[in-house]
């Protein structure tokens, strides 16, 4: 499903498009925090698996 299909379905599902594209955006963020966040992990956890 494209872009546009996804927010045409929701906005026919009774969501403004202004809301629709908000929360797209919201999640898009908040993915991106999440990768970071992993990625801060695996970098401590890198670190604290070469301690003797």
């Amino acid at each position: 499903m494209d872009f546009a299909a996804l927010v045409d379905r929701a906005v026919a599902a009774g969501w403004r498009a202004d809301e629709v594209l908000t929360t797209i955006i919201e999640l898009a963020d908040n993915h991106a925090l999440m990768l970071a966040a992993n990625a801060d992990i695996e970098a401590a956890l890198s670190i604290l698996e070469k301690r003797p």
